[in-house]
């Protein structure tokens, strides 16, 4: 399941037309589009149950199908241990009413994730670490294609 999830997320939103030409502005565009989406699937975890939230401030360049991506991080220190099974159902209905595409399953340690996607082609994925007191979010940009010669900073 994990490597179908991987293939998703490598050829979700290979269209970069809709980015602007310039490869910097290209990049930052990616960049706000997969912290938009964060921030968006993290407000569905239950403001009363977050103590702390951290969105790292520069990502990665990854490759993928039709040349690069952005992918970042959030995560949530929830105020008291929470049932990720529950948190999961809550987080994976909310995002589906919103018109993300969701699809679940269970990691190797056996505990529920999810797997969110856009319909602008930005994917995340959504765990519940710790034994319930961290939420996870790794973001990945729409694959966007770079100017041949252009050599872009090791993170963005």
């Amino acid at each position: 399941m994990f490597a179908a999830l991987t293939l998703l997320i490598a050829v979700a939103g290979c269209s970069s037309s809709s980015l602007p030409d310039a490869p910097s502005e290209r990049i930052a565009a990616a960049k706000a589009a997969a912290q938009s989406a964060e921030d968006t699937v993290a407000d569905f975890v239950p403001r009363d149950e977050v103590e702390r939230r951290h969105q790292i401030p520069t990502g990665n360049l990854l490759p993928c199908s039709s040349g690069k991506q952005w992918s970042g991080n959030t995560t949530l220190q929830l105020v008291r241990r929470y049932d990720a099974d529950r948190l999961v159902d809550t987080v994976a209905r909310k995002a589906a009413r919103a018109g993300f595409t969701v699809e679940r399953d269970v990691s190797r340690s056996g505990t529920p994730r999810l797997s969110v996607t856009n319909n602008a082609g930005v994917s995340l994925l959504f765990g519940v670490w710790n034994q319930g007191t961290v939420v996870n979010i790794d973001s990945f940009s729409m694959c966007f294609s770079l100017p041949t010669g252009f050599s872009p900073h090791p993170s963005y």
